[in-house]
């Protein structure tokens, strides 16, 4: 049974008055007024409602659509957006529209947003500050300075998410009960920002308990542990802008920013200067990693995100420091209108008859996902070796069994069936085996393939492929060096997704599906699909966000947690403070910690598709070649790093595909490659989940990173071997003509406010904002 949650609802504050419908009835009619949130029970339940300043990104689809796009690993859905085209990317599109649902909006009759959570915690703060708290949290009780750091903790994340996006923003510090008298809501400068939430989070770190001291129910409250790593990245963050608060930058005199500078993104940035800030982020960090006592590292990445049915024990592992929760039954109006929805936005297409998976089943995924981002090559590749770092497979569906969804899946977690049988039951409707699949199979194949459910059978044209126990499908994200040939890739036991396969001389890059009958060739390769042309299939979707105990099979409902902080990344906060200090020993340290965890250990079982297709898998043991592909070698010092990793010239240097260029186009120091290598270890560790936009954001590399590593992004002209040349090109030679497809400019590493949104915004005194004041306001380049 899931543990006891202490957020298990939320209200919405600005939603005071209670009413009976017949005026008929003479019973007294309860009415919630301001003072009701005085009372004991009325704090409680406010301060629980300013939680969900971190359930908000989660069950709208703004919140992904944000915080995915923006990224050098990831690719929206839709071309136009994805390339960064004008004519989405401005006050009107939908990156505006997106941004300005998280900052606020009315919806299901309540005030969802940053903002309104903003004002339920200066709610709060402001009662506790009036000494007007009732029962536990009468004024100078230990309750009462607790119930404050929570809602400063939650109000930081909030205006810092809120600043990540955006840069400058409004920030309110006092509570508003109904209409403002104006809306002039002006900007506040990064620098500003920072200097408050800092102190509202060194009172959170001074009045919070420990998590080993919470009480039972309590699971989901701020800790000391969660301020103090929170701390120590806005630390690191300020330290990372230091360079940026002049009027190079468009930072001014007085704090504001001029958006009419073109490198105002990188003004954005400055949130001033502390005269300690790196020696403070490891002060906090060490807390975290060596004081606390409550938080480690897990030792299999796996438990963290690997769900099985009715196990929720990675919710409760000693590396999650916190976590947006939820709760079960899911659809018990406890989480919000919609609860967890990630798994929705993000799930793969895998009902494919023809793969023998005909409909979902509990222990996979929710059906056929929105498509709303994509992992892209960039974001595979960084992983430099998938034979030995674990992560890559436990984050990534990379192959499925076949299945049939379990007798009454459609109402609640049961696990899947086994599918019908290979070859003599009337029901498989998998893909047959053509002659020449066959032929290649028995010769090349069958002499070392043996699955247990296979049985050392022959392939036999004209007979389905796959049956109970077998492979449905699997996807290898190889490189044009490592393409696969056609003939070996069409005759796999299975239905076989490579990115890269060869025919001829030919090269094809994300040959697309052919289901249209099971007689056809399995692949399309004339035709592709990714990058510009994407279609639902071409890639691995993430399993971080799976849930098999939703209420059903079809059932887009979660109530599964979400990680926020994990240990994993306290570790690597105080490495890259390490060594922008200059002392990469202490930061290898680091690092290796949170890699060696990620290693392939002996015991473990590799997925199929990686013991025997991935490159490196040549370099594995023989016996890890044979079914069930069991690890035998310890890995973990495999995945040890040194300094060479970015030194620029090893191999191990090359193979981190760092930039062409430093932030200001010039050529890459020693401190910009380290740098880029943290960067490159936070996308592996924090692939898809609602981390790694923070630090490439406020590292300043997101522009330049973004141009190198997404092509479907960039504005680069290159060479071959930088974007490598395929044969099945698209109508514009877009995939063939060595060019990055897309429009990205420094200006987008911020989104843009909405128009409508601007068009209400007044001056002090009432009077709506001309064009130019509206011009001031805007972010530069929209």
């Amino acid at each position: 049974m899931k543990l006891k949650r202490y957020i298990i609802f939320s209200v919405a504050a600005l939603s005071l008055v209670s009413c009976s419908d017949s005026f008929l009835e003479e019973e007294m009619v309860a009415t919630i007024t301001q003072d009701y949130f005085n009372t004991e029970k009325g704090m409680g339940e406010l301060i629980t409602a300013t939680y969900d300043a971190f359930r908000q990104s989660k069950q709208y689809e703004q919140g992904p659509r944000t915080y995915f796009l923006g990224v050098d690993n990831m690719s929206a859905s839709g071309a136009t957006t994805s390339n960064y085209s004008a004519s989405v990317w401005n006050s009107t599109g939908a990156p505006a529209n997106n941004m300005d649902g998280l900052c606020a909006e009315y919806t299901s009759n309540q005030m969802l947003g940053y903002y309104p959570t903003i004002n339920n915690c200066n709610r709060a703060i402001q009662t506790i500050d009036e000494g007007k708290g009732q029962g536990k949290y009468a004024a100078g009780s230990a309750e009462s300075a607790r119930a404050k750091a929570e809602a400063l903790f939650n109000r930081a994340y909030c205006i810092y998410i809120l600043n990540t996006f955006l840069g400058d923003v409004y920030f309110p510090r006092s509570y508003t009960a109904g209409m403002p008298g104006n809306y002039a809501f002006k900007r506040e400068s990064s620098e500003s920002i920072y200097r408050q939430i800092i102190s509202d989070l060194r009172y959170g770190f001074d009045n919070l308990p420990t998590a080993s001291s919470m009480a039972s129910g309590e699971f989901g409250r701020a800790t000391k542990g969660a301020a103090a790593h929170f701390l120590a990245k806005l630390y690191l963050y300020r330290y990372m802008g230091k360079d940026y608060g002049t009027a190079e930058y468009g930072r001014n005199s007085d704090g504001t920013i001029d958006n009419t500078n073109p490198k105002s993104y990188l003004g954005m940035l400055y949130k001033g200067t502390g005269s300690a800030d790196l020696d403070s982020c490891i002060y906090y960090s060490n807390y975290v990693i060596d004081q606390d006592g409550h938080y480690s590292l897990a030792t299999d990445y796996g438990t963290l995100f690997v769900r099985k049915g009715g196990d929720f024990s990675d919710e409760s592992s000693p590396e999650i420091v916190f976590s947006c929760v939820y709760g079960y039954p899911a659809t018990d109006g406890n989480n919000g209108r919609y609860g967890n929805r990630m798994m929705y936005f993000l799930s793969p297409s895998y009902m494919v008859g023809l793969w023998g998976i005909p409909e979902t089943c509990c222990d996979y995924p929710y059906r056929g996902r929105t498509n709303i981002a994509s992992t892209n090559d960039f974001g595979f590749d960084v992983f430099a070796d998938k034979t030995i770092d674990s992560r890559f497979e436990k984050s990534f569906w990379i192959e499925m069994q076949t299945a049939r969804r379990g007798d009454g899946g459609a109402s609640g977690y049961v696990p899947n069936l086994p599918y019908y049988a290979y070859n003599d039951d009337p029901n498989n409707g998998t893909y047959v085996w053509t002659e020449e699949q066959a032929s290649y199979f028995n010769e090349h194949i069958l002499p070392t393939y043996d699955r247990q459910s296979w049985g050392g059978r022959q392939a036999v044209a004209g007979e389905h492929k796959m049956g109970s126990g077998d492979l449905a499908y699997a996807y290898l994200e190889n490189t044009k060096a490592t393409a696969i040939d056609l003939d070996e890739a069409e005759a796999q036991p299975y239905f076989l997704f490579a990115r890269w396969v060869k025919k001829d001389g030919k090269y094809y890059y994300r040959a697309v599906r052919n289901q249209r009958n099971a007689n056809e060739p399995y692949l399309d390769h004339t035709n592709h699909g990714g990058l510009n042309n994407m279609s639902k299939e071409p890639q691995p979707a993430t399993r971080k966000y799976d849930d098999p105990d939703r209420p059903g099979a079809d059932n887009y409902y979660s109530g599964r947690d979400v990680p926020i902080f994990r240990i994993a990344e306290t570790y690597l906060i105080r490495a890259n403070a390490y060594g922008l200090k200059g002392d990469y020993t202490r930061a290898i340290q680091d690092i290796n910690k949170v890699r060696e965890r990620a290693a392939y250990r002996p015991g473990e079982n590799r997925a199929e598709v990686i013991a025997r297709l991935y490159p490196g898998s040549e370099n594995l043991e023989p016996s890890e070649h044979q079914y069930p592909y069991s690890v035998t070698q310890d890995n973990s010092s495999k995945m040890d790093i040194n300094a060479s990793s970015w030194d620029g010239s090893s191999e191990a240097s090359v193979r981190e595909m760092y930039p062409g260029q430093s932030i200001l186009g010039g050529t890459l120091s020693e401190a910009d490659r380290f740098q880029n290598f943290i960067l490159n270890e936070i996308a592996r560790e924090f692939n898809m989940e609602m981390i790694y936009y923070d630090w490439l954001h406020h590292s300043a590399w997101q522009y330049v990173r973004i141009l190198y590593h997404n092509k479907e992004a960039s504005t680069l002209t290159q060479g071959p071997d930088y974007w490598p040349v395929a044969d099945n090109e698209v109508s514009d030679g877009s995939l063939s003509d060595r060019k990055g497809l897309g429009f990205v400019q420094p200006y987008h590493t911020l989104k843009p406010f909405k128009q409508s949104t601007l068009d209400l915004f007044t001056d002090e005194n009432n009077n709506v904002l001309d064009d130019a004041g509206k011009k001031a306001y805007q972010n530069y380049g929209y």
